[in-house]
């Protein structure tokens, strides 16, 4: 359930970037001079955009968030960013200090559950407890499996996409700053979402008709990497709001599943407890 629950809160998010997206709102010099007064030693790896809001948020999701029109730390914090924060670690660990173990149990358990239904079959439809389990079951049993599917992809780092870019070492930027002035040079910031330094280089992600693609930076400019199919498809930003509608639409059917599916597991527990009682 706490899992369900998160993911219906993250699901909104890809369509509430995608449908506040505004361009030129994002100016690289506020960047710059933001990360110059909170980072001088350049120790900052990666930066999250939110142009829609007007922040910057420094190192983590949940980090140090910095409005840009003044440059300074915000004092009024994003309600909204530490909702989504707080969920997506929740959804991600369930607060456990290795909940990798915790969530894969949880998601196996789903998958068994889903083949144990599909087993029972189609029961006869009727305006019931039991008749909406199944009729939403059946009708959107695709996005029921695509969910977990996609979940254990993502736990286990399979990508099912192409090789990635090669970029030289010489050809990769040495600060977040160099690879922020690359990227204004080619985009317009306000479609960043993410930039980060790398082991193997910099990745800047942008939100491009909806769609969240990765790109690899370098001195040359920048390389756009294979899509993540597993990760667009669970986290609903391959099609900006309709895609967050499908993932949307998902979280309320589980929820819906698991709860009714309680519902009726009690109700013929206490039946078969009222029968032994029976005199």
């Amino acid at each position: 359930m706490i899992i369900f629950l998160t993911g219906l809160i993250l699901a909104f998010e890809p369509a509430i970037v995608a449908s506040t997206l505004k361009p030129k709102v994002v100016d690289a010099t506020k960047i710059e001079a933001a990360l110059a007064k909170h980072d001088p030693q350049g120790t900052v790896d990666r930066i999250f955009v939110h142009g829609h809001l007007g922040t910057l948020v420094l190192r983590d999701r949940g980090g140090t968030e910095i409005d840009l029109e003044t440059g300074e730390i915000a004092c009024q914090p994003s309600t909204t960013l530490a909702v989504y924060s707080l969920a997506r670690r929740i959804h991600k660990t369930l607060l456990l200090e290795d909940g990798g173990w915790g969530v894969t149990i949880s998601t196996i358990a789903l998958l068994s559950l889903v083949v144990i239904g599909l087993v029972m079959g189609i029961r006869p439809l009727r305006n019931t407890v039991s008749g909406w389990h199944t009729a939403s079951a059946w009708t959107a049993l695709p996005l029921i499996l695509i969910a977990p599917l996609t979940g254990l992809a993502m736990l286990y780092k399979v990508t099912f996409s192409g090789p990635e870019p090669i970029i030289a070492a010489d050809a990769t930027p040495r600060s977040i700053i160099e690879a922020l002035r690359i990227v204004a040079r080619e985009r317009d910031l306000s479609t960043l979402l993410t930039l980060r330094l790398r082991k193997n280089g910099a990745e800047a992600r942008f939100i491009e008709d909806g769609e969240s693609r990765n790109y690899a930076v370098s001195t040359g400019g920048l390389v756009v990497k294979p899509r993540n199919w597993p990760k667009l498809l669970h986290e609903g930003n391959w099609a900006g709001i309709w895609s967050a509608s499908a993932n949307a639409v998902t979280s309320l059917v589980l929820n819906l599943l698991l709860s009714t599916g309680l519902l009726l597991w009690a109700r013929r527990r206490l039946r078969r407890r009222n029968l032994h009682a029976a005199p």
